[in-house]
């Protein structure tokens, strides 16, 4: 769910029925006191409120998503790709990277697994990996160089842009049109050195830049976030969590002016601004690290994982529907210290808010 400016629904593809894939659910991580903390949970726990099993966030929203995601990469590719300045020119070690991710994908289970599972957006069927939103399929096999086949005719045109793209792109796009998550691949060469961003296939980043992050490490990437000092202290310990165990899960959550997917810095001051009767949005990051397996040799032998982002973009009145909702909100706003306000934007909204909110409150009296 969300509302996009370049996003066209013309594009027949993907022509697929997704309906038994169920709706979206966006989820609702605020707490009454706002702090920015790792609150790692492993797959499979209970999470605010819900179970979060599943390693992908699928759900009917799939084509929708994906046609978002295509004509934003025709559009704006340098603005959602970053590749480390080493694999630039190494279409191999990118290809090795993405079946590594998309066979680890494939084994996960509901939600990105088995071909009877009821959501599954990467199945392995013998040597292929199949995409059955985005209706193509690639190797699974090491041995095998990077190539697509498609499955149904609607996924030629998408498939014949893909090749397009210098041929360390590729299977990044393999593999990121084919998921409503956006990726990032994050390794480490030394177990005593936090991991870095090697690779990143990011459509709808929240506030920041693509092509900023890519090399860095955890505590660099999070160095602008406000008040998260043991964020950022806990860098060397989370990565290696991240790299070589889980999968974990965490949320991340602000109120947007607009419902737009993308908040690229480049894009934020092009919109119009606001005004102070529109209806506010929630956005929502769902993250997942999976830990993927380590070479024996070479980069990426201190830990290896993919970091997968679902975003979620509601209008606010649908996600703080109850008056329980309401109030807890109201109470992590009012615990945002002035820097945190500032960092998600919300430092000129927030009285607005809370006058929103309850205007809410006294409806449900």
């Amino acid at each position: 769910m969300g509302r996009d400016d370049d996003a066209s629904s013309s594009y027949p593809w993907p022509d697929v029925d997704v309906r038994d894939w169920g709706p979206p659910r966006p989820p609702f991580p605020v707490t009454p006191v706002y702090r920015p903390r790792p609150d790692l949970a492993r797959l499979g726990a209970a999470v605010h409120g819900r179970i979060e099993a599943n390693v992908l966030d699928a759900d009917d929203g799939a084509p929708d998503a994906l046609r978002a995601k295509r004509v934003r990469l025709e559009a704006w590719p340098q603005r959602c790709v970053a590749l480390d300045p080493a694999l630039a020119d190494d279409a191999d070690g990118v290809w090795a990277r993405v079946r590594d991710a998309a066979v680890a994908l494939a084994a996960t289970g509901p939600g990105g697994g088995g071909p009877d599972a009821p959501i599954a957006p990467i199945v392995r069927l013998g040597a292929e990996l199949h995409a059955r939103a985005a209706g193509w399929a690639f190797p699974a096999d090491p041995a095998r160089p990077f190539a697509l086949r498609p499955l149904r005719p609607d996924a030629a045109p998408v498939i014949d842009w893909i090749l397009s793209r210098p041929a360390a792109e590729r299977p990044l796009h393999a593999l990121g049109l084919a998921l409503q998550e956006d990726l990032a691949w994050m390794e480490s060469d030394d177990p005593a050195e936090p991991a870095r961003a090697r690779l990143l296939h990011v459509c709808w980043p929240s506030g920041w830049s693509p092509a900023d992050k890519v090399g860095r490490d955890f505590a660099s990437i999070h160095a602008p976030v406000a008040d998260a000092a043991m964020l950022r202290a806990a860098a060397l310990p989370l990565s290696r969590a991240l790299t070589t165990q889980g999968p974990f899960v965490r949320f991340v959550w602000t109120v947007a002016p607009d419902g737009a997917r993308s908040r690229h810095p480049d894009e934020i001051g092009d919109r119009p601004a606001a005004s102070a009767a529109a209806e506010p949005w929630f956005r929502c990051e769902r993250q997942v690290s999976l830990p993927l397996p380590a070479p024996a040799e070479g980069p990426g032998r201190g830990g290896r994982a993919l970091f997968l982002i679902r975003l979620h973009v509601a209008p606010l009145a649908e996600v703080a529907s109850t008056p329980e909702r309401l109030a807890t909100l109201r109470d992590a706003l009012a615990s945002m210290s002035p820097a945190t306000l500032a960092y998600k934007g919300l430092d000129a909204r927030v009285d607005a808010l809370v006058r929103w909110i309850d205007a809410r409150l006294g409806g449900h009296g």
